[in-house]
């Protein structure tokens, strides 16, 4: 086998491996968040977790743009 194509070979497996990582990890989350908000007496403070990450994503993305938009530089 080539160079070339041995690089593509591992190319390839890495991808696989970030594919099965995308899919083990998230559905490993949404089982592990459904039993915390259904299965425990947790699930106020899941729901208010969850909440304070959304909102802290969404301002954080909102200031960012905020941010560029004021230091960008004048259009001439």
């Amino acid at each position: 086998m080539s160079r070339v194509n041995n690089s593509a070979t591992n190319g390839m497996r890495q991808n696989k491996l970030i594919g099965l990582i995308l899919l083990v990890v998230p559905s490993v989350f949404f089982i592990l968040f459904s039993y915390l908000l259904l299965f425990t007496g947790w699930d106020i403070l899941v729901i208010k977790i969850t909440l304070i990450v959304i909102v802290g994503i969404l301002m954080t993305v909102l200031v960012w743009m905020g941010y560029t938009i004021a230091t960008a530089p004048r259009d001439k």
